[in-house]
Parts: structure tokens; sequence; C-alpha cells
């Protein structure tokens, strides 16, 4: 298989030097590797951020090294990527998962990515005496830095990416160079509240907390459309968990975990966006009422008020009157 090293793989299309030794650089996989993009933004605060989203023309293995003690945080959004590090050690990130490694100051890693296979993932790179801060309620995390250092590597398994963490990433998937000052800070926000989150995310699951694997995440997913498609029935919990082929009593628990919202919350959302928009064709708040799965205009109607800050038929009016 072709081995290249990454900075062979790239070209740089545009930097900018921010304040604050904060620096952006925009590449583009050279041509006679294949297509796509590479985001790298150094916050100058100890952490670093990138994004990759491309694809290669041919079987490759990708060598990285790294001089810099510390940890990265990395997102696979793709297909499963295979690592391959010092003493042949192989490990697979699955696709939609993440994992925290640790590095040494004599770092090194190959890839091993497919033909015409896409390549996506987001990592935060954390200098060692942050990451050190940061995650410091992880158990032995003094005793496994040691011995990362002697090791070259450590990787702290992760899991699947979970919707919170999905709503972040996907702040980091802009393809081109933003020089307004705000939006770099934003963005830099964005990397600390994923960092944070992910940690924490890590340090609970090993005090027992609850993780979600795939089977479980796709009977959720399929509760939500259920919910987002079928508004207007009379669903109860139990008809959600029967549609959704799981347990009733898991399903409310592990919904609101999930969604950060109750299944009854999420529908009766459901139920009033959709009403607004009945209401802004004119239709009457009977008909609105009924159409949503409402059976008593007088509840509806209270529900409207205390979610819009106004009426039915008082928006109803005001939508019409132009």
């Amino acid at each position: 298989m072709n081995k290249v090293n990454h900075n062979n793989l790239i070209e740089i299309s545009k930097k900018i030097n921010n304040p604050f030794s904060r620096e952006t650089l925009l590449t583009n996989i050279k041509h006679n590797y294949g297509k796509g993009v590479f985001l790298w933004h150094d916050f100058g605060n100890g952490i670093a951020s990138s994004s990759c989203d491309y694809k290669l023309n041919d079987d490759y293995n990708i060598y990285l090294s790294s001089n810099i003690a510390g940890a990265v945080l990395i997102f696979n959004l793709s297909n499963n990527i295979k690592y391959f590090f010092k003493g042949n050690k192989e490990f697979i990130l699955k696709k939609n998962s993440f994992f925290i490694g640790l590095s040494s100051d004599d770092f090194s890693v190959e890839m091993h990515l497919k033909k015409n296979r896409q390549c996506k993932a987001i990592t935060i790179g954390i200098k060692e005496l942050l990451f050190l801060q940061l995650a410091k309620k992880l158990e032995k995390l003094s005793e496994i830095m040691q011995e990362t250092k002697a090791v070259n590597h450590f990787i702290i398994e992760g899991g699947y990416i979970d919707s919170y963490q999905f709503e972040l990433l996907s702040y980091f998937e802009n393809k081109t160079i933003n020089e307004n000052s705000l939006s770099n800070l934003h963005l830099e926000s964005m990397a600390l509240n994923l960092s944070h989150y992910t940690i924490n995310k890590k340090i609970n699951k090993c005090t027992n907390s609850e993780d979600f694997d795939m089977e479980k995440i796709e009977s959720l997913k399929k509760a939500k459309q259920i919910i987002i498609s079928q508004y207007s029935k009379p669903l109860s919990i139990k008809d959600i968990a029967n549609k959704a082929a799981t347990n009733e009593c898991y399903l409310k628990k592990d919904f609101k975990q999930y969604y950060g919202t109750t299944i009854y919350k999420m529908l009766q959302k459901r139920r009033l966006e959709v009403a607004k928009e009945l209401l802004e064709e004119n239709f009457s708040v009977k008909e609105t009422c009924l159409k949503v799965g409402y059976k008593h205009i007088g509840h509806f109607s209270k529900l409207f008020l205390n979610h819009f800050k106004i009426s039915p038929s008082e928006y109803r009016k005001k939508s019409n009157s132009f």
C-alpha cells in the first residue's frame, strides 16, 4: 500500500494570522492524491481544531507525527478509520464514533484509507497541561499520561457521538475561512464547549453512566420520526415504543437523555408548529385543532398561547390581515 506523509498530502490555499497567536489554514488535497479539504484553526490557548472532508484516488497509509504532548478528541463522521500505532497496534474508529487519544512528544500514527471512500472527521487537539486540568476527574489520569510518554500513545475509548455532540460538530464543517474575528471566537467557544462536554461524557461513563449503542440510537431516531410524521394521531408512549421496536420504560428514559426533552414535549411542539402553519393558511381554529390531533379547542388554545404568547384566533387574524 502507498504511504504518504500528511504534510505532503495537502497544499495551503489560504492562511490567516489572527491576534494573540491565533492562526487559520485552509488547505486542499493535492490533485495527484485525491480531492477535498483540510481546515485547521490554532486558537492560541492550548487548543486547536481541524476538520477534513476528502476522498483519495488510491489506497494510502497516511503518516502523521507530532512533537507536542497532549490529547486529541477525534470524531469520525464517515467510514470506519483504521489506525496503526507504534508496535503495530491497531485501532478502528467506527463511523459516528469518537475517542480520546493521548500522545507523547514523539508521537506518530498511520491512517489506513481506502480508495474513493470519504474521510470526514473533526479533531480537537489539547496541550498536555491544559488537558490534565480539564480531565483531572478521569481516574488515574496522571499515571496514564506518564505511561503514554513511555509507549507513545494511549487510547481512551469514547463511544457513539450523541445528538448534542453532532450539533456542536456542525460548527466545524464550514469549508471556507471566515476572517471575522467574532466568528473565529465563536468557533473557539464551540471547541471549548465540545471538549468540556466530551470529557465529562467520558468521566460520567467511567462512573457507570449509561451510553447509547447504535441499536438504541436507531430506535430513538425512529421514535422521533414517528412523532414528526404521525403527530395528528392519538399517539401514546406505548404506541410509539411498539412502532419503534423498543421497551416503553426504556424509551421514556432514553428519549429525554438523548434529545434533551420528553416525548410529550416534542409531540406538543410539533403539533403547535404545524398548527401555526395551518392558521397562516387561514384554516379556522377548530379545523386546526382537529388536524393537529387535539380534541378540545380550549386545551389547544391554552397550549398555543403558552407557547407562542398569542392566542390562535389572534394569530390567525394577524397572519391573514395583509
